[in-house]
């Protein structure tokens, strides 16, 4: 399944990398970049992957900086990276599909072997290459017309137990929010990190970024919730970071706010800010200009993401905004 490259022996873990191909047919001429980090002690397995939506630029730059982290520092198990999951999108600067069959990788978990290519792609990933994993996590946010907060989401089940081991993964994250889905919601399904713990495997989703642009707190963000990870598994012997700046507070679900109207839209508020319920969040007009109402939050909540480009189409998810507790 995979063809290693080049090793390097790092501090503590051996470093290798290369391609990595699947014996499917559908994933025939593709190559993903891989990189495997590998101690002398046995242990816990992490699978890392980033670029589902490959203008995700700063997702995919933590990714590039944990393969150095985990080689450096990595006392025991394994590491295994994508660091670019959507490789048919990457140059092309696809926004949230793949181009192969117009797909968006995000909602197809957990996969379809008889499926179209990013069906198989996603199945073949969560299924082979992560199948012995101990916990799964996949790096997101901001693609080229959307802010998005820095939280994270993770599934309950109704385990106690193996939900607490979630939640504490998730919250490894220093997020302005956690997003720790019920056990019977179905609204918001599809990802990995929604149905591989129906399988009986730990999995978190981090989400932070804006417009494809690399941020260095965003970057950090990332970088620092899997390092935090690796260290809560024991798999490391790194520092812990200074004390955290967020406020992780905690929503069951979030739901979507879609343009009424196609034409322009003029936000008035960001991601990371709290609304109340029917609140103005953005004034509406045709492509004349003339006015056609506004866009009204529905609840109080937290809004975790938003479109911020002015030109909209009818029916677009333009704002996720969470219901805050209590």
């Amino acid at each position: 399944m995979t063809s290693p490259q080049k090793q390097l022996i790092g501090t503590r873990g051996l470093l290798s990398w290369g391609t990595l191909r699947f014996a499917h047919p559908a994933l025939a001429d593709l190559h993903l970049p891989y990189f495997d980090i590998v101690a002398d002690a046995p242990g816990p397995k992490l699978a890392i992957i980033a670029g589902m939506h490959p203008n995700e630029v700063d997702a995919m730059e933590a990714a590039l900086r944990l393969k150095a982290h985990f080689a450096e520092h990595l006392l025991k198990g394994s590491v295994s990276i994508i660091p670019v999951l959507n490789m048919p999108g990457l140059f092309e600067h696809a926004e949230f599909v793949c181009p192969i069959d117009g797909k968006n990788m995000n909602f197809l978990a957990p996969g379809d072997p008889a499926g179209s290519f990013s069906q198989v792609l996603v199945h073949s990933v969560l299924h082979e290459w992560a199948a012995h994993a101990e916990v799964f996590i996949d790096l997101h946010g901001g693609d080229l017309r959307e802010e998005v907060a820095r939280f994270v989401m993770c599934q309950m089940t109704g385990n106690a137990e193996f939900d607490q081991r979630t939640r504490a993964l998730a919250h490894q994250f220093d997020a302005d929010s956690i997003v720790e889905f019920a056990s019977d919601q179905t609204s918001n399904r599809g990802r990995a990190t929604n149905e591989l713990p129906w399988l009986g495997r730990h999995a978190v989703m981090a989400e932070g970024g804006a417009n494809g642009v690399l941020d260095p707190g965003c970057i950090e963000f990332h970088f620092q919730g899997v390092a935090n990870i690796g260290r809560y598994l024991g798999l490391t012997d790194d520092q812990a970071p200074a004390a955290r700046r967020r406020n992780n507070v905690v929503v069951s679900n979030f739901g979507k706010v879609e343009a009424p109207i196609s034409g322009r839209l003029y936000l008035e508020v960001a991601a990371g800010d709290r609304v109340a319920a029917g609140q103005r969040l953005g004034r509406l007009q045709d492509i004349y200009g003339d006015p056609q109402g506004e866009l009204l939050a529905p609840h109080a909540g937290l809004i975790l993401m938003v479109v911020n480009h002015p030109i909209v189409n009818q029916g677009e998810w333009l704002i996720s905004l969470a219901p805050l507790p209590g």
